[in-house]
């Protein structure tokens, strides 16, 4: 088992890895790109091409949870029907 301390410096080093990934790549800190590809530039690219699917996704999850909403509120229709019955 990993100590919870040392997962708290990984986790700090992988969050300034990324922040620095993003920060090299600006013009003022040096070349403007990173392994030759402006890293910003693939952020909106990577961005735009997930935003539908991300839409779609979440359309889904909201269509799901409602769909299960309506079936638990019928359900406790019939249990009340059936209750007033007895």
């Amino acid at each position: 088992m990993v100590h919870s301390a040392v997962k708290l410096v990984i986790g700090l080093l992988i969050l300034f890895v990324g922040i620095y990934w993003y920060a090299v790549s600006t013009p003022w800190l040096g070349n403007g790109s990173l392994l030759g590809v402006n890293t910003w530039s693939a952020l909106k690219t990577v961005f735009f091409g997930t935003f539908g699917v991300f839409l779609a996704f979440l359309g889904l999850l909201i269509a799901w949870i409602e769909y299960e909403d309506l079936k638990w509120e019928a359900r406790e229709r019939t249990e009340k029907q059936k209750k007033a019955g007895k």
